[in-house]
């Protein structure tokens, strides 16, 4: 029983060790993906912003912390009120228009059969899987090839190994 426990101890701490020293290695996957998208329809690629990766960070981390999956967290916010609590620019003018932030989320599991995926056990296997699963979703797509400039991104394990990831464009 002891082993049983100690082995389990283990692996839960070399996964959090290794998904967690991932974490800005896939997050930099995912905007490189992402922008190989935009390239690939003769779009411009998106510019980092350290304020939209800070947001995008914020809602993974918030995803976890309080155990949901959706733009409006459970205080009510959705991405423009969750980025004007923070202080982070929300709208972007577009000649007589403002525009809005945009959001992507996704779960992806750190395992090893994962369907349509495979194995994500590697940060460059995780990230192909979320940007592949936005790519295939219309408003997630929309999202990723709209007229916005800037993107950000982030992600976070849960503790049992499930990766929340989001995109925050502006």
């Amino acid at each position: 029983m002891q082993k049983r426990v100690l082995f389990f101890l283990f692996g839960l701490i070399s996964f959090f060790v290794s998904a967690q020293g991932d974490v800005d290695e896939i997050s930099q996957l995912i905007f490189e993906k992402t922008n190989a998208l935009r390239l690939a329809k003769g779009k411009t690629p998106f510019k980092p912003l350290d304020s939209l990766n800070r947001l995008a960070q914020y809602h993974s981390d918030n995803m976890v912390a309080k155990a949901f999956y959706s733009h409006v967290d459970p205080e009510g916010l959705n991405p423009v009120s969750r980025a004007e609590k923070l202080g982070i620019q929300a709208w972007r003018r577009v000649g007589n228009t403002f525009i809005g932030i945009a959001e992507n989320i996704a779960q992806v599991p750190w395992f090893e059969n994962v369907s349509t995926c495979g194995d994500t056990r590697s940060a460059e296997a995780l990230a192909e899987c979320m940007v592949e699963g936005w790519k295939n979703s219309p408003p997630h797509y929309k999202n990723i090839m709209g007229d916005y400039v800037y993107l950000g991104v982030g992600i976070q394990f849960d503790k049992n190994k499930m990766g929340f990831g989001t995109q925050v464009f502006r």
